[in-house]
């Protein structure tokens, strides 16, 4: 299967390839951007070079679709969103998704999600589409309320990332 390109009104949506390693290494560089992200802050261009080789073994395996935010106006990828953790079996997967703070707060994340959204309801057959977040991200909480994500509950001591162990909630939102 190719990648599907998906394009937005400012944004084009396409596989990442190994030249946008220091866009993603710009933002996965900063803590503001990896405190809820199970990954530590990126130190090496390396470490962004191996995460998109990383969503792209994904992608080959069957196992999810990461997309490249790519702003239109400068050529920029300014995030990745996409489906991860995907059980055909069960006809879900997990999003997830993180952006450059630059950008932060100008709906970007979410003019990005709705076709993704679109996407694995309609080409993927996916009837649920869940997110686990951090209880304290309150940013990426507003975001799947505004996408009609409903919140099912909490799992104390989820996941254990950097260290310690941490609640996750978790959303869902179903094909209806």
């Amino acid at each position: 299967m190719t990648y599907p390109i998906l394009e937005t009104e400012r944004l084009i949506l396409r596989q990442l390839t190994h030249h946008d390693a220091e866009d993603l290494f710009e933002y996965f560089s900063q803590d503001q951007v990896m405190q809820y992200y199970d990954l530590e802050t990126f130190k090496t261009l390396e470490d962004a070079n191996n995460i998109i080789l990383h969503f792209n073994n994904e992608f080959e395996k069957g196992k999810g679709f990461r997309w490249a935010l790519e702003l239109k106006s400068e050529k920029k990828v300014i995030g990745t969103c996409g489906y991860h953790n995907w059980h055909q079996e069960h006809f879900k997967a997990e999003i997830g998704y993180e952006l450059n703070p630059a950008f932060w707060h100008q709906s970007y994340m979410k003019e990005a999600v709705l076709p993704i959204l679109t996407f694995g309801f309609e080409r993927m057959g996916l009837h649920r589409v869940e997110a686990f977040i951090d209880p304290a991200n309150i940013s990426s909480e507003k975001l799947l309320q505004s996408l009609h994500f409903k919140e099912e509950g909490t799992m104390r001591d989820y996941f254990f990332e950097k260290g310690k162990f941490v609640d996750a909630k978790i959303f869902g939102l179903i094909n209806e």
